[in-house]
């Protein structure tokens, strides 16, 4: 597996100096046009892996997609249970050791070889359904544990599979990197607050929301003004703060996979990570727009991630805050 080798060049690094690299089979092109619409953060990061384990993450990335899809942007004229059959066809695929043809093939059968190549837990894709089931009928969850687990579900279920692909399977890996999925997912709720509220979503708990004076009526009130108030940015400021630490515990974990693996993945992290300074940056406004990160922010991360993870190559084994923060200015 290759990384980049040398500052020149990460200098150079933009959209054409850093091509993707040719899958190895073409028929994984449609995985590819996934991961490049709809993940463009994990896109960018993902061009530094090895390119045998590239195609396998973006196979693995299109399955929880094509998931994700099925259940937040059915196709019309498809009723709930019919969801629900394609979801109930999906675990049968996985309990039966996915012997029979998938739900949607070929995407079943590259998937398959995937999973039986690295011998990921079939548990983990039984969780990750539960959260599809969930996502049908979103309800009002009641306080942080619920939320946890929900994000445990729908994100920390990928971070367990990544790990496991990405040759990581310690107990305390896939600790780091259930954590990670879960910064990752309660990311994806702070930056989505206004698009949900717009389709008639709250993801933030009950007990947050009373906490802070926020109830959805008021939350409802202040997207539909499009401006925010004292208590709004208390609240999102609470949650930021907890999204932050489950970062902390998740990136911990990036120095325990194989060596050739952590760029990647540092900077997948730190990109997302970025998110939430932007909404910082914004004073929590997350009602008029979605925070992203610009291709010159990825670029900067890239260049604190190559050399975070020069100094821990070359024995640098307690890379603190204060570290960071020089790199970062």
């Amino acid at each position: 597996m290759k990384v980049i080798k040398s500052t020149e060049q990460l200098k150079g690094l933009n959209e054409t100096v850093v091509p993707l690299q040719q899958s190895s089979v073409a028929k994984s092109n449609s995985d590819e046009w996934l991961l490049a619409t709809y993940g463009r953060t994990f896109h960018f990061a993902s061009r530094f892996l090895d390119p045998e384990i590239r195609d396998e993450v973006v196979t693995l990335y299109a399955f929880f997609r094509t998931l994700d899809d099925l259940v937040d942007i059915p196709v019309e004229g498809r009723s709930m249970e019919d969801i629900r059959i394609d979801l109930d066809t999906w675990k049968r695929w996985f309990t039966t050791g996915h012997t029979l043809p998938a739900p949607r093939e070929p995407l079943g059968s590259r998937l398959a070889a995937v999973l039986d190549e690295h011998c990921v837990p079939t548990t983990i894709f039984h969780d990750f359904l539960e959260g599809m089931v969930f996502d049908l009928e979103p309800q009002q969850i009641r306080d942080f544990s619920e939320l946890h687990s929900y994000c445990y579900r729908v994100a920390g279920t990928v971070g367990l599979a990544m790990s496991h692909i990405l040759g990581a399977s310690s107990a305390e890996a896939l600790v780091a990197a259930e954590n990670l999925g879960i910064a990752m997912q309660l990311t994806n709720i702070l930056r989505d607050v206004g698009g949900d509220l717009a389709h008639g979503r709250i993801y933030l708990p009950r007990e947050d929301l009373e906490r802070f004076g926020c109830p959805p009526d008021h939350l409802a009130e202040l997207y539909l003004r499009q401006s925010c108030d004292d208590r709004f940015r208390a609240l999102m400021r609470f949650e930021v703060a907890r999204a932050h630490h489950y970062y902390v515990r998740g990136m911990s974990g990036i120095w325990l996979l194989p060596r050739d693996c952590r760029f990647p993945i540092l900077v997948a992290s730190r990109l997302y990570r970025r998110i939430l300074t932007i909404i910082e940056h914004r004073d929590y406004d997350v009602l008029c727009s979605r925070a992203s990160t610009s291709f010159p922010e990825k670029v900067r991360e890239a260049a604190i991630a190559f050399m975070l993870e020069r100094l821990w190559s070359r024995g640098e084994s307690c890379i603190n805050t204060e570290v960071e923060a020089f790199l970062e200015n």
